[in-house]
């Protein structure tokens, strides 16, 4: 978890800013020699929102794993993590729709008339990432009731 943001810093300083950083955040767009330093700039920036949300999920996991070997299992605790992994799988999917065409639009504002994009994609990741989520967050759901019942049922032994 700390290598990948260290790796990702260290790449991002020693690339310089051309055509291939543009190539590299969003493909399949023709962008101009006219892209500015701050388009570029604000387009990795957008472009680090996911990893980021990736990397709180897999806190959470390492988190709710520590739990386990705890023997901490069946506790709100545990059913809330579970919870949250399922939402960081949601929000990783809904960042890759939203984030493409707000950078294919940043990235060709200073195209010509006519060779202005926004490019909106559904792939089968993001569909997957959503579908998981979906699933992750119900059964966090039901372990937060099932924790609900054992917390009643220690209550009466």
């Amino acid at each position: 978890m700390i290598a990948t943001p260290v790796a990702f810093w260290i790449g991002a300083l020693n690339m310089p800013l051309d055509q291939a950083i543009v190539d590299g955040l969003v493909h399949g767009i023709t962008v101009t020699r006219n892209v500015t330093a701050g388009q570029l700039y604000g387009a990795i920036a957008l472009s680090v929102i996911s990893p980021i949300i990736f990397l709180f999920v897999l806190n959470d996991m390492r988190r709710l794993f520590a739990s386990y070997r705890t023997g901490d299992v069946l506790t709100k605790a545990c059913a809330n993590l579970i919870k949250r992994i399922g939402q960081g799988f949601l929000g990783l999917a809904l960042m890759q729709f939203i984030l493409q065409p707000v950078m294919t639009a940043l990235l060709t504002m200073h195209n010509p008339p006519g060779k202005r994009s926004i490019a909106i994609s559904l792939n089968s990741e993001m569909i997957f990432f959503a579908l998981s989520g979906g699933l992750i967050i119900v059964i966090g759901w039901a372990m937060r009731e099932a924790s609900n019942v054992a917390s009643e049922n220690r209550s009466f032994v």
